[in-house]
C-alpha cells in the first residue's frame, strides 16, 4: 500500500481516435517493451454490459469505459469512480478522445457530448443525424488543439472548440473514407472518395486547403501524419488484379517515395526515426495471412513475417519492440511481441483463457495495454506491477 502511495499519476491524453497519440501508434516514450504479464480484472457497476468501444486511458489511475448500453465509467485502479448515463437508447457511436481537459463523445443520436475528467458534462452539440434516423457513418474524433473534429462519411466537417461553439464547418463532395489523422502542427489530412481514384486533402487548422493530391485508381484505406511527414496507404487498380500501394509525402505534398505492398494494407504506425511499420492482409483461398512489413524513412524495406492469422490491431510500438494481436483460423487468439530492429518473434502471449473481448487496444502512460471485454464489464490488461492497481 505504501508503495503505491508514492507512484505519480502519469497522464497521457491521446490526440486521435482508438487511443492512439496522433495516429501514429507509437508508445516509445512510455515504455522500452510491451508488458508480458496478463490480468484479468472484472469490473462491477450498475451497467455491467461489455465494451462497445475500446477504453480511453486518461492517466495511469484513470480509464473511461463506454458500455454497450449506454454508459460512461470512470474507472479507477481497481474500481469505478464515476458514471454517466447516456439518454434513453444512445450509445457511442465512435470511440472517445480526449484533449488536455475535456473528454468528448459522439452518441448514436449524432450529438457531441463533452465532460470533464470528473465525468460531469459540459455541454452537448448536435452535429449530425442520428444512426437510427439515416445519418453516419461518423468518422472516428480527433481531438485538435483544445477542441475537436467531426466527420461524416457523407462529408460534412464540424470543427468544435472545447467550449461547445462550432468553428468552422463544411461540406465536401463525395464521402469521406474512414481515416484521417491530424498533425502536431494543426494538419489535417483525410480521403475523398471518387470514382477514378481518390483525393489526398490537407487543410490547416481553419479549415483552409494547404494541398490536394488526386491518386489515380487508388482507394485510400490508411492516412497518418508523423516527424513531418504523411503516409498514405491504399489499393491502386491494376491490369489483372488490384495493387496495394503506400506512398510517403511530405508535410508541402512533396511525393517523397512510393513502394508496392504484396498485400492489402490496414494500418500504418510510425516510430521517431519516420520508419513505417505496415500490417497487410490476404484473405484469398485457404487460411488468411498478415503480413507486418518494415520500412525505413528513406522507403526500403527493412524486413517483414507473415503470420498464418488475421492481425486484429495495429502495431503498437514501443522503443525497442512491437506488439500485435492475431487470431487463428481455428479462433485462438495472441499477442505477438517483435524486435523493432529485425522482426524476430520475442515472445508470444496465449489469451486463450480471456473472455471476449474488444479486439482494439489503449495503451496507459505507464506502457500497460488494456483491451475491453466485449460480453461484460471488465478489462485484460497486460502490465509489469499489478500491485499498482490490485491493492489501491
Amino acid at each position: 500500500m505504501f508503495l503505491l502511495g508514492c507512484q505519480t499519476e502519469r497522464w497521457g491524453v491521446p490526440t486521435s481516435g482508438s487511443g492512439f497519440p496522433t495516429g501514429s501508434h507509437n508508445y516509445s516514450r512510455w515504455a522500452a517493451d510491451p508488458p508480458r504479464m496478463l490480468f484479468l480484472q472484472p469490473i462491477t457497476a450498475p451497467d455491467t454490459s461489455g465494451c462497445l468501444q475500446p477504453p480511453l486511458a486518461l492517466s495511469s489511475r484513470l480509464t473511461v469505459l463506454a458500455t454497450a448500453e449506454g454508459s460512461l465509467i470512470g474507472l479507477g485502479m481497481s474500481e469505478p469512480i464515476w458514471r454517466l448515463r447516456l439518454p434513453a437508447e444512445t450509445v457511442a457511436a465512435v470511440p472517445l478522445v480526449a484533449d488536455s481537459g475535456t473528454l468528448y463523445l459522439l452518441g448514436s443520436d449524432g450529438v457531441l457530448s463533452a465532460l470533464s475528467f470528473d465525468g460531469k458534462l459540459l455541454w452537448r452539440e448536435p452535429l449530425f443525424p442520428g444512426l437510427a434516423h439515416g445519418g453516419g457513418p461518423y468518422l472516428p474524433l480527433l481531438a485538435q488543439h483544445q477542441g475537436i473534429l467531426a466527420a461524416d462519411g457523407g462529408g460534412r466537417l464540424v470543427r468544435v472548440a472545447a467550449t461547445g461553439k462550432i468553428l468552422w464547418e463544411q461540406r465536401r463532395g463525395g464521402s469521406l473514407r474512414r481515416s484521417w489523422s491530424t498533425s502536431a502542427d494543426g494538419l489535417l489530412a483525410l480521403g475523398i472518395a471518387a470514382d477514378n481514384g481518390d483525393t489526398l486533402l490537407v487543410l490547416d487548422s481553419t479549415g483552409q486547403q494547404r494541398w490536394s493530391r488526386v491518386l489515380p485508381q487508388t482507394q485510400l484505406t490508411c492516412v497518418v501524419f508523423g516527424n513531418g511527414r504523411l503516409f498514405v496507404a491504399g489499393v491502386r487498380d491494376g491490369p489483372q488484379e488490384p495493387i496495394p500501394v503506400l506512398h510517403c509525402f511530405s508535410a508541402i505534398g512533396e511525393l517523397l517515395w512510393s513502394r508496392t505492398l504484396p498485400a492489402a494494407p490496414r494500418w500504418v504506425s510510425l516510430d521517431d526515426s519516420s520508419r513505417a511499420y505496415v500490417i497487410a492482409h490476404s484473405s484469398g483461398v485457404g487460411d488468411p495471412i498478415s503480413g507486418i512489413l518494415a520500412y525505413g524513412a528513406d522507403g526500403h524495406q527493412r524486413w517483414k513475417l507473415y503470420l498464418q492469422a488475421t492481425i486484429t490491431t495495429p502495431a503498437l510500438l514501443f522503443k525497442k519492440s512491437l506488439l500485435v494481436f492475431a487470431v487463428q483460423s481455428n479462433g485462438a487468439l495472441g499477442g505477438y511481441i517483435l524486435s523493432l530492429a529485425d522482426g524476430s518473434l520475442q515472445e508470444l502471449l496465449s489469451l486463450q483463457e480471456a473472455p471476449p473481448l474488444l479486439l482494439v487496444p489503449a495503451v496507459t502512460p505507464d506502457g500497460d495495454v488494456l483491451l475491453g471485454w466485449s460480453a461484460r464489464l471488465g478489462l485484460l490488461r497486460l502490465g509489469e506491477h499489478p500491485w499498482r492497481w490490485l491493492l489501491f
